[in-house]
């Protein structure tokens, strides 16, 4: 198997790229313990400590509607787009702290109070004005910075889960695991109570058998017996 992003060949069962990391297929089984714990605490790290006064409420419903509409159009797309939401979401929140703690500064430094006793004022103001432009400066350095630890933590506790098990979710939920699938197939055409329409299908396949004279006479009743006696049982 080929990695499409470096190109790097990997084990057929290898579930990332051995160079790039990049995920080569999506598992179908359901999450594990570890993972699921993972979820949990992303939720919990949106929602401490106090809901991050407020900011984090945004992306919390981004999380939940995107895995309610996944679950109902059966499709991965509205978690990798909620990912991309909660990125420009991040980027917009820490521009508008930039810009509202330089303003905050500029008017505190040059309130009334702060400059009745400075003489040249001018040169004050000028002074400040460049302090407020470096702060600017550095508000706009850091987003980058902090988005990408916020995404880092958003990938390793919820969308990197997500994705590695994306086939199993789509169909199953995030927080289902093996047992129900099974219990569920075994109501439905388990051997242990088939339904009419089960019965009938294998009937025909072992008339079919018969036909073709790959089976007895004597085989095939004993099968009609054996699956008759098992949808009155």
């Amino acid at each position: 198997m080929y990695c499409k992003e470096c190109g790097t060949e990997n084990q057929d069962d290898s579930l990332r790229c051995s160079k790039c990391n990049t995920y080569l297929k999506s598992s179908d089984s359901p999450l594990t313990g570890g993972d699921r714990v993972k979820i949990i605490s992303f939720f919990a790290f949106l929602i401490l400590p106090f809901a991050w006064l407020g900011g984090s409420v945004l992306i919390i419903l981004i999380a939940i509607f995107a895995l309610y509409i996944m679950k109902k159009d059966q499709s991965f797309t509205p978690i990798i787009n909620a990912k991309k939401y909660m990125k420009a979401y991040l980027i917009v929140v820490a521009l508008f702290f930039t810009v509202i703690i330089s303003i905050a500064y500029y008017q505190d430094k040059t309130s009334y109070w702060r400059m009745d006793d400075i003489k040249d004022k001018t040169a004050y103001v000028q002074k400040i004005q460049m302090q407020t432009g470096m702060l600017a400066v550095a508000g706009l350095v850091a987003t980058p910075i902090a988005v990408s630890i916020f995404m880092f933590i958003f990938n390793s506790l919820f969308f990197r889960p997500l994705e590695e098990h994306k086939n199993w979710i789509i169909k199953n939920g995030v927080f289902s695991d093996e047992k129900d699938k099974k219990s569920n197939s075994t109501n439905i055409v388990g051997r242990d109570n088939l339904s009419s329409f089960s019965v009938a299908d294998e009937m025909l396949k072992w008339n079919d058998l018969l036909e073709k004279g790959l089976i007895t006479q004597e085989e095939f009743e004993k099968a009609k017996a054996k699956l008759l006696n098992e949808e009155k049982a």
